[in-house]
């Protein structure tokens, strides 16, 4: 679902990332027009079962639901993809061979180690046309393997990372990558660092994408070649809204009325 977006949108596709475990939201923010949304486990208070309940919600309204998972560990990735994820984004990848033995553990063999797991959602039940092939060729080569790129390391040893099997693409966190560079948020030196990892995943033919803020840097990292954007998250939409809404209200409030018409 996300990687057949990747190849066939003529744009970059927008996502946000997802917080909350409200089905109510998701349906708020599926009817949006999000082509994908990044459900956050590494900084959000989400269960499994959370997760597996926005997943469905996501995927059945046409938007590709990724998980970013806690670490490089195994178990819960496996139940998350055996919900139907369309792809994982693994966080703090740093180097080559960290990129290779985690994205093993989410490729079948004989590539990698992931386990059977046909009589799940992801196999429909047990029921998927085409039986445990399909289920095996859909995890295969249409699940994304996501590295998160957000160290100094990892910039460093990037064309490593993005060579290492089982990377269908890399994302850049600026954020985190701040604090490796021991740089402000925003700081040129950042920007300019994004700007590279950009550049090396472009020429080594992987799609790349990053956070945005604002129509400016919006165009920007589209017109370098990112293939996917994150613009915020869904408790950040909604803490903007309601400040917006309460600010207005207290305006109006504080200002003089309007004189009457004789």
């Amino acid at each position: 679902m996300f990687r057949e977006l990747l190849q066939s949108s003529d744009r970059p596709v927008v996502g946000t990332f997802v917080k909350i475990p409200a089905l109510e939201v998701a349906e708020i923010l599926g009817e949006a027009g999000f082509d994908f949304v990044v459900i956050d486990t590494e900084h959000a208070l989400l269960s499994v079962r959370d997760v597996y309940s926005l997943v469905v919600v996501y995927s059945r309204m046409g938007v590709a639901p990724l998980v970013r998972i806690t670490d490089h560990g195994y178990g819960d990735a496996q139940r998350y993809l055996d919900a139907g994820a369309a792809g994982i984004l693994v966080p703090h990848v740093s180097n080559a061979g960290q990129a290779g033995a985690a994205m093993r553990q989410y490729l079948f063999p004989p590539e990698g180690t992931r386990g059977m797991g046909y009589a799940s959602r992801a196999g429909l039940w047990g029921s998927l046309p085409g039986g445990p092939a399909e289920y095996v060729r859909a995890g295969q080569e249409d699940v994304a393997r996501i590295a998160m790129i957000e160290e100094r390391e990892s910039v460093d040893d990037l064309a490593g990372i993005l060579a290492a099997p089982g990377v269908d693409a890399v994302f850049i966190g600026p954020g985190d990558l701040s604090l490796s560079m021991g740089e402000p948020t925003g700081s040129p030196a950042v920007h300019d660092a994004v700007t590279k990892c950009i550049a090396t995943a472009v020429e080594a033919g992987v799609p790349v994408g990053t956070v945005v803020q604002g129509e400016d840097q919006i165009r920007l990292r589209a017109e370098q070649g990112c293939r996917f954007l994150l613009v915020g998250n869904d408790t950040g939409m909604f803490g903007a809204a309601a400040r917006r809404i309460t600010s207005t209200t207290r305006s109006a409030l504080a200002a003089p009325p309007a004189d009457e018409e004789d």
